[in-house]
């Protein structure tokens, strides 16, 4: 029986639908995951995984012509859509278990353990792959319904992760992907009218009856192995690893909070007499790696004297009135200020979780939330300084890093937009006269650290406001292995200077800068003497390290090193910025090496041993051209987006989500569009290439304006902003594909199992190669190529299109 012909092909379409919902859900989980159990800079893994195993699950359909004929297809789509329903947990829940590698040593079995881990991620994409292609290829159904369920399916699952991971966890959220594909077995079953429905059915059921035992209960399944640290949930001598009292997801990130522990007060920068002190902490861990303590107070201001021991309340020494904390954290910040004696405390905080745990379960114990004085908001820091009146006397930013953030990837962090030219500029205008921006960063007087960046990036910002001496507004205060540095926006005054010296007599504190004092470091001192651009890009040069000012195009603030010192990874320290940055880098390029190594063995040795079709060796090359090239140029056009208004909305894992579902929409209603373009116009077929070229070079002014113009806007309208600025360009990228299947279909109906499997590769390895090029030449770049890319993609268009009339 046709399928079609019994009235059956609406369940083809919701199955597609299901199956694509499943799949994004699961690519945006896995780049989330990633986040936790290994390094940011492993984050857009998840996209590379996603379109290799899809081109992989494509080019097999194609080749393997027996299994998945035209005839078979009705009967393997229920039963590939129920190996995806069971790799996607199973996929998940190894991942969970099995220690994810790092690299400690750069050694053969690290680099074998990152290949297993990656398969295993990429698996149920391969599945994903043949179910999509056999639905849109080998049923005879109309390709312009089923892309469309196709594209809605991935739109909804994109936006619909967000309030999943917000309202359950993430082991739940790979459930409902399971269930999702089951239902969309159950779909392909009642398509094929086979009848067999019980086992899609049943494990449908199971996988969502597992979901919300698990969301219902916080002993559930959760993360055991991260970042090389074991963590276990319960007590006694049986549990092993690192307890876990509280924990909760988000899009944001995963929050673990240990038990409370009494002992010795703990300080980011101790100074001298601060042992005597003692504290009851839980410590609170973001993404198995930064960590920060939830304190213990009873709420008497006097029994907070331990905080004026460490060195981030330098700005409290100098300054009284109305304080702007940019990351609340565990609270610690807050009560410097409480210490204090501040009346007006702004607590502001990007990841809820952190403000559920201070004003839910934590309430009494950290007792912030109560005061009267303390006021903490849920807003990304720049958006929230942008729409607010308020001037502050002082605004603190002590520590706020991820420290995974030391390799940066396609996400570029939260916190790397505070650590920005563009940041800062809006940070001083937010003091009153004479106020302080604190910052306080990781410091080491023996080696390279982050604070010849910070300074550079404090002079360039005093600089940039028309300071002719930058000096005059510095000072930076070492206790251990922390710097505080304080700027002001007028000179610093001999008041500051008695209190300056005061706090490092009494407390042991390392005078660094001062407008009082010559440097004892001479690097340091050549960088606050600059009073021009020019004379700060002379004082910071360095063959090796990387000290200029971080801007929103290059927001990298903790990637110091350049690319001519990855040689000399062993020589490096195995600890601090320097050890993150060549570890976050030499997995970037092993990755890619196993990247190539995969697309090589799974996508183009298949190709190679089927043959090439039979088309002359110029139209082949034209058509390999073509499809390579619009590969990559689409790569570096979504992963420089992803980058770029990950710093504009401040929330990656949103991000990542709202660019995948504008992107993927508005590229499927352009490919929709395409079919009634007419490829036999030779002028038209160069027209698409030549707009989507200058479209990108327009885009990158356009977008700059645009997100300084409504910075303001709350998270709604910067949504509405970035989908702006992504659907026209996304319109005219969908053109590009159909077009060229159209062109090279009419020389050689075979190759379409090489052009996929080309375009599919070449993407994979252009979202990796994009990392690098944002890392190390700027985000914009990698527009400025695609947009080259997509100029001269005219050559083997106009190629194709005068062989095929």
């Amino acid at each position: 029986m046709n399928p079609l012909a019994s009235g059956n092909a609406r369940w083809l379409t919701a199955g597609l639908f299901l199956v694509t919902f499943a799949t994004l859900i699961l690519e945006i989980l896995d780049s989330r995951l990633l986040s936790v159990l290994t390094w940011y800079h492993l984050a857009f893994l998840a996209v590379s995984l996603a379109m290799l195993g899809m081109a992989a699950g494509a080019v097999l359909v194609f080749l393997d012509t027996t299994r998945y004929s035209s005839e078979r297809a009705a009967r393997e789509l229920p039963r590939v859509s129920i190996w995806l329903a069971v790799s996607i947990p199973l996929s998940h829940l190894l991942n969970l278990s099995m220690p994810f590698p790092t690299l400690d040593q750069f050694s053969v079995m690290e680099a074998i353990g990152i290949a297993l881990a990656t398969t295993v991620l990429g698996a149920p994409f391969l599945a994903a792959g043949v179910v999509v292609t056999l639905a849109l290829t080998r049923t005879g159904s109309s390709i312009g319904r089923l892309y469309a369920a196709d594209l809605a399916g991935a739109a909804l699952g994109s936006l619909l992760i967000v309030p999943l991971l917000d309202h359950s966890n993430i082991s739940s959220v790979a459930f409902v992907a399971g269930a999702a594909a089951a239902a969309g077995a159950y779909c392909f079953h009642r398509f094929a009218g086979t009848g067999k429905t019980r086992v899609s059915l049943v494990l449908c059921a199971g996988l969502l009856l597992a979901a919300a035992l698990n969301a219902a209960t916080d002993a559930g399944v959760g993360v055991v192995y991260a970042k090389s640290r074991t963590f276990m949930r319960g007590a006694g001598p049986g549990v092993r690893g690192e307890r876990v009292e509280w924990s909760a997801w988000n899009a944001h990130s995963y929050v673990m909070i240990a038990p409370p522990y009494r002992g010795q007060a703990f300080y980011w920068g101790a100074g001298r007499g601060s042992e005597q002190f003692q504290t009851t902490s839980a410590w609170m861990l973001i993404d198995a790696e930064a960590g920060t303590p939830i304190t213990e107070w009873d709420g008497d201001a006097a029994n907070l004297e331990w905080v004026s021991y460490d060195v981030t309340t330098l700005p409290y020494h100098l300054r009284k009135g109305r304080v702007g904390i940019i990351g609340v954290g565990g609270g610690r910040d807050i009560l410097s200020a409480l210490w204090a004696g501040n009346p007006s405390i702004t607590g502001i905080e990007i990841n809820d979780n952190l403000l559920r745990a201070l004003q839910g379960r934590y309430r009494d114990f950290a007792g912030i939330a109560k005061r009267p004085e303390v006021e903490l908001v849920h807003s990304e820091a720049r958006s929230y300084l942008t729409r607010t009146d308020r001037r502050f006397d002082i605004l603190q930013m002590s520590l706020i890093d991820t420290w995974a953030a030391t390799g940066a990837g396609a996400f570029t962090l939260t916190e790397n937009g505070l650590y920005t030219l563009e940041g800062w500029r809006l940070f001083l205008d937010r003091l009153e006269p004479g106020g302080l921006f604190s910052v306080s960063r990781w410091f080491s007087p023996e080696a390279v650290s982050e604070t010849s960046r910070l300074l550079t990036l404090a002079v360039a910002s005093l600089i940039d406001r028309g300071v002719a001496r930058p000096a005059d507004h510095l000072a930076m205060l070492a206790g251990d292995e922390v710097a505080t540095l304080i700027v002001s926006n007028r000179p610093l005054s001999a008041a500051d200077r008695d209190g300056v010296a005061q706090l490092a007599a009494d407390r042991g504190f390392k005078i660094l800068i001062s407008p009082w004092s010559e440097p004892a470091d001479g690097f340091l001192a050549g960088i606050v003497r600059s009073g021009s651009i020019e004379e700060l890009n002379a004082a910071i040069a360095h063959p090796m390290f990387d000290f200029t000012p971080p801007s929103d195009d290059r927001p990298f603030f903790f990637n110091t090193l350049k690319p001519a010192s990855f040689a000399r990874a062993y020589e490096a320290p195995r600890n601090g910025v320097t050890w993150g940055n060549l570890r976050a880098t030499w997995t970037l390029v092993l990755l890619f090496g196993i990247a190539t190594a995969l697309v090589a063995s799974i996508i183009i040795w298949p190709l190679v041993r089927a043959g090439v079709p039979a088309m002359d060796p110029r139209s082949f090359a034209a058509s390999a051209a073509y499809f390579a090239m619009i590969g990559t140029g689409y790569m570096l056009i979504q992963i420089p987006f992803l980058q770029r208004f990950s710093v504009y909305l401040g929330h990656p894992t949103y991000t990542f989500a709202i660019i995948l579902f504008s992107m993927i929409l508005f590229t499927g209603i352009g490919s929709f569009w395409s079919d009634r373009f007419p490829v036999e116009r030779h002028s038209g077929v160069l027209k698409v290439p030549l707009l989507i070229g200058v479209a990108v070079f327009a885009v990158i002014p356009l977008m700059e304006r645009l997100m300084s113009a409504t910075i303001h806007f709350e998270l709604a309208g910067r949504t509405l902003v970035v989908v702006a600025c992504t659907a026209p360009l996304s319109i005219l990228l969908g053109f590009c594909f159909p077009i060229g299947m159209r062109l090279v279909g009419r020389l050689s109906p075979h190759a379409t199992a090489w052009m996929w499997g080309l375009n599919g590769a070449a993407g994979v390895l252009a979202s990796i190669a994009a990392v690098g090029i944002s890392m190390w030449l700027g985000i914009h770049v990698n527009l400025l190529v695609a947009g080259t890319l997509y100029l001269l993609l005219t050559v083997p268009a106009h190629f194709l299109a005068g062989r095929s009339t």
